[in-house]
């Protein structure tokens, strides 16, 4: 088992001591030129300087100063883990509460049968899944047009097949978007419970995949790729934050193409910090704006990209991403300018 966990302040080993004890190697993804040191044979750190020297002008493919650089991290678990290894990416900030949290990962990427979120419309707020929440809480990255109108999902039937990739949820802080922190409902959900241990993410659904707490088995892992973010797209505005959240859109989509399930819920981690709210805000705000706009291409991938392995697939979705900027918006287009030939670079190293 092989955890990832990218960070530019430190990493607990208080917090991780169940994976500690289970066995798991961990790689560390420094998004600094090398200011984290761990002295311990179960963790490798990689800086800045790294992906330089092992990527040469590849490099490009590879977030910094944000969550996302855990996609190098992705890379060298790819160079090193064995076929069918599981790959856990976590947060610097949560916290593993759950002594047998690698057990139960194990339990979760099976073909256990469980049940099925059922709901109208493309997007799932796995918030649905909390037993004991606020109604009209949305995870970071649901769509604002899909919210008027919505009707929370329930769970039933029984699902039939193997999961290829879990998004765990998470206790205490919740993962919403900065304004609804604001005037929303309330977010911090310290003895948060679920309905169900877990559930399938039906076929054709979307959610928000917050990469803070997620396992999946090698072979999804070129699709499990959080976008470039903190691109500059208009003098003083940004898209950031959404790294995760697109790349989730996109992962799922080729899920559903290969006929591969996705399931959400426990195991759960503890998370424990959240950022500014103001500098959040100004963040996420242009994402809000182009969010529907990027979907819409990831509909058009849907109908074009035909089952293959998925770093075919990936590979198919970057050309489609380069060809649509020019139909975007100026906004999206300026984003997808950096984006289509980093996602072209990260087909390349993986290959």
């Amino acid at each position: 088992m092989l955890i990832v966990i990218p960070t530019s302040r430190s990493v607990s080993l208080e917090y991780l001591q169940p994976l500690i004890d289970f066995g798991a190697r961990f790689i560390v993804v420094d998004d600094s030129e090398g200011s984290i040191n761990i002295d311990h044979p179960q963790f490798t750190t990689y800086s800045w300087k790294d992906q330089d020297r092992m990527l040469g002008a590849d490099v490009i493919a590879i977030p910094r100063r944000n969550g996302a650089c855990r996609d190098f991290g992705f890379y060298i678990a790819w160079r090193e883990s064995d076929a069918g290894e599981i790959i856990i990416a976590l947060d610097d900030d949560c916290k593993i509460e759950d002594r047998n949290f690698c057990q139960r990962v194990e339990a979760v990427l099976s073909d256990a049968p469980r049940p099925v979120a059922m709901g109208p419309g493309v997007h799932f707020g796995v918030l649905d899944c909390y037993s004991n929440i606020e109604d009209n809480i949305f995870p970071r990255g649901f769509p604002y047009s899909h919210r008027a109108m919505y009707e929370k999902w329930t769970f039933g039937g029984r699902s039939s097949g193997v999961i290829t990739f879990n998004l765990g949820l998470w206790r205490e802080i919740f993962d919403v978007n900065a304004i609804d922190k604001i005037r929303g409902p309330k977010y911090c959900y310290p003895d948060a419970e679920l309905h169900h241990e877990s559930v399938v993410v039906p076929h054709g659904a979307l959610i928000s995949v917050c990469s803070m707490n997620m396992q999946f088995r090698r072979e999804v892992l070129p699709a499990v790729y959080q976008l470039l973010m903190h691109i500059n797209v208009m003098p003083g505005w940004v898209i950031d934050r959404y790294g995760d959240i697109w790349g989730g859109f996109i992962l799922k989509t080729l899920m559903d193409i290969k006929g591969d399930l996705m399931a959400t819920g426990a195991p759960m981690i503890r998370h424990l910090k959240e950022g500014s709210h103001h500098r959040n805000i100004w963040q996420e705000h242009t994402c809000h704006l182009v969010n529907d706009e990027f979907l819409a291409i990831i509909e058009k991938a849907r109908d074009e990209i035909k089952p293959a392995g998925y770093l075919t697939m990936m590979a198919q979705m970057a050309e489609i991403m380069d060809r649509e900027r020019e139909n975007g918006s100026a906004i999206l287009r300026r984003y997808l300018d950096v984006q289509a030939p980093a996602m072209k670079a990260w087909t390349r190293v993986l290959s």
